[in-house]
C-alpha cells in the first residue's frame, strides 16, 4: 500500500509538472500572435544566423520576422527618407553612427532592459535606456604566413610593418565606405600620431602603404588571399578566419597602437521610435544577446560575442582561439575610436581628396 501511495504521488507530481509545462508552453505560444516584427540588418550569413536561431523561436510564439536588408548606413538613409517613420521596428547600428542616433535620440525609443535577462552577461557600458550591444569585431592585419616566410618578412606587429617594399601592390585596405572603413581611418590616425580630430597622419600612412586596392566587401579580401593576389589585408578577424577555413594559410595580427593592441569596432541594437511592436522588439534584443545565438553568430560570421558566457565558450574552438582576442583583459585594451570627436563628413572629404585620387 505504501508503495502504491508513493507511485500515485509520483504520477500526480508528473501530471502537475506536465500540466504546468503545457500551460507555460500554451501561454508562450500565443504571446506574439499576429505580430510581424521588421528587423533592419545585413543580408548574407548575418541574416541567416538570425533566421536559423531566433526566427523559429518567434514563430513558435505566433509571430513572424521580416527583414529589411542593407548596411546601417543605407538603412539610416531609408529612415531619413521616411521622415522618421521607420519601415522597420529594430535596427542594427554601428558605433560610428553615434551622432546620428544617440545625441538627440530623435529616431529611437527607450528599451526595457528590465525585460532582458541576458544583459547580466554584458558589461555596464554595453547597455543603457536607449541601446544594447550586439557584437564586436576585431579589425586586424590578416597576412599570408607562407608568403611572409618566403619573402623573409617577420610577422607584422604594426600597420607600418606593411609598408615594406616587398609588399607593394600586394596589400588590400578597406575603402572608407566599407564596413571597416571608418574604423580603419580612425585606427591608422592614432597609429600615425593623429586622432579623431586630426586624421591627416593616418591618411598619409595609408598612401605610403601602396595598396593593390581598397576593398568594399570583406568577401573580396577572402578571394584575394585565396588567389594570392594579396599577401596581407586590413580586415576584421572574422574575414581572416573565413580565408583560413577556405584553405589559405593566413593568420591575424592585432596591430599595436601605442599602449593599445587591436582595434575594437562594435554594434548596437535600437528600437525605432515609430515602432508599435515594442514588446516583441525588446524580446528580440534579449534573444540577440542569448549565449547560444551569440556562439552560432561568432562561429559562422567571425564576429566576437558581447555575451561573456559565449566568449568563454569560444575558447574551445582552436581556430577562433588562435585568431581572435578572447581574454577580457585583451578585449578591454583594444583601441576604440571615439566617434563623438569625429566629423565623418570631413573624414570622407579628406579621404576622397587624399587617398582615392592617389
Amino acid at each position: 500500500m505504501k508503495h502504491r501511495l508513493k507511485l500515485n504521488r509520483g504520477l500526480l507530481g508528473a501530471a502537475v509538472l506536465t500540466l504546468g509545462v503545457a500551460f507555460a508552453t500554451s501561454s508562450t505560444a500565443g504571446e506574439f500572435d499576429g505580430v510581424t516584427l521588421k528587423v533592419a540588418t545585413w543580408g548574407g550569413s548575418w541574416k541567416k544566423n538570425i533566421e536559423t536561431k531566433i526566427v523559429p523561436k518567434f514563430e513558435a510564439m505566433g509571430g513572424q520576422i521580416e527583414f529589411v536588408t542593407g548596411s546601417p548606413q543605407s538603412n539610416l538613409a531609408k529612415l531619413i527618407a521616411a521622415r522618421g517613420k521607420a519601415p522597420f521596428d529594430v535596427m542594427e547600428v554601428l558605433d560610428a553612427q553615434q551622432k546620428d542616433f544617440f545625441v538627440t535620440n530623435d529616431f529611437i525609443q527607450k528599451i526595457d532592459t528590465a525585460s532582458m535577462p541576458n544583459k547580466q552577461y554584458l558589461e555596464d557600458w554595453q547597455y543603457n535606456d536607449w541601446r544594447i550591444a550586439s557584437w564586436h569585431t576585431q579589425e586586424s592585419i590578416c597576412y599570408n604566413r607562407d608568403k611572409f616566410k618566403e619573402l623573409g618578412l617577420p610577422d607584422p606587429i604594426t600597420y607600418n610593418d606593411l609598408s615594406h617594399p616587398k609588399l607593394a601592390g600586394r596589400l588590400s585596405i578597406p575603402d572608407i565606405t566599407s564596413g571597416g572603413g571608418l574604423a580603419n581611418v580612425g585606427a591608422m590616425a592614432h597609429a600615425a600620431g593623429g586622432n579623431e580630430a586630426n586624421i591627416g597622419p593616418g591618411l598619409e600612412m595609408i598612401k605610403r602603404l601602396n595598396a593593390l586596392k581598397f576593398w568594399s566587401r570583406g568577401g573580396e579580401v577572402v578571394t584575394q588571399l585565396q588567389s594570392g593576389d594579396v599577401y596581407a589585408a586590413v580586415v576584421h578577424s572574422g574575414w581572416c578566419v573565413r580565408a583560413r577555413n577556405a584553405g589559405a594559410n593566413v593568420m591575424t595580427a592585432h596591430p599595436k597602437i601605442g599602449s593599445k593592441v587591436g582595434v575594437h569596432k562594435h554594434g548596437w541594437l535600437v528600437i525605432m521610435k515609430s515602432s508599435e511592436n515594442v514588446k516583441a522588439a525588446n524580446w528580440f534584443l534579449n534573444e540577440y544577446n542569448d549565449a547560444d545565438f551569440q556562439l552560432e553568430y561568432a562561429r559562422n560570421s567571425g564576429v566576437v560575442p558581447v555575451n561573456s558566457k559565449a566568449i568563454s565558450m569560444l575558447k574551445s574552438d582552436p581556430v577562433l582561439a588562435e585568431m581572435l582576442q578572447l581574454d577580457p583583459e585583451l578585449i578591454a585594451n583594444e583601441l576604440r575610436v571615439d566617434y563623438s570627436k569625429a566629423d565623418i563628413s570631413d573624414w570622407n572629404d579628406k579621404w576622397n581628396r587624399s587617398v582615392s585620387g592617389q
